[in-house]
């Protein structure tokens, strides 16, 4: 079974609708797929944040009932190892990105995921590797 690890660009996508996010439908298909039961999604804590985020101050009329919905869906929360706070950091000094996004993908690793996620300038700072997936070239099928 395939495991992937989604972030709150991807996660967002779910309640913001298709009118304000592109690729909404494929941020769609990664949940129908695994409500349907044929991956195992992951993402640490981290989302619930982020996300919360967000909603309160872009959604603030619909935040609380978008939020619960979220909290509702049950992502396998992932807490982070002190294997995977020192490869955060690391990738920190060595890729210049944040903590957060770092986050996300030591879960991807520690999963033997990939990490979907639609910030190509985080992805495009980490370079080539096998576990990360930009949501734009997500091929739903596959």
């Amino acid at each position: 079974m395939k495991k992937y690890v989604v972030d709150a660009s991807v996660i967002l996508k779910w309640v913001v609708g298709n009118e304000r996010e592109s690729d909404y439908e494929k941020a769609k298909s990664i949940l129908e797929t695994w409500t349907g039961g044929d991956i195992e999604l992951s993402s640490p804590i981290l989302w619930q944040y982020e996300v919360g985020n967000f909603l309160g101050w872009s959604l603030q009329d619909e935040a609380i009932d978008k939020m619960n919905l979220l909290l509702n869906l049950n992502i396998r929360n992932v807490a982070l190892t002190n294997n995977m706070v020192n490869q955060c950091f690391t990738w920190m000094r060595q890729k210049k990105i944040t903590f957060y996004d770092a986050s996300y993908l030591a879960v991807a690793f520690e999963v033997q995921g990939t990490l979907i996620t639609a910030d190509e300038k985080f992805a495009e700072k980490m370079g080539k590797t096998n576990r990360i997936c930009l949501l734009k070239n997500l091929d739903p099928g596959a």
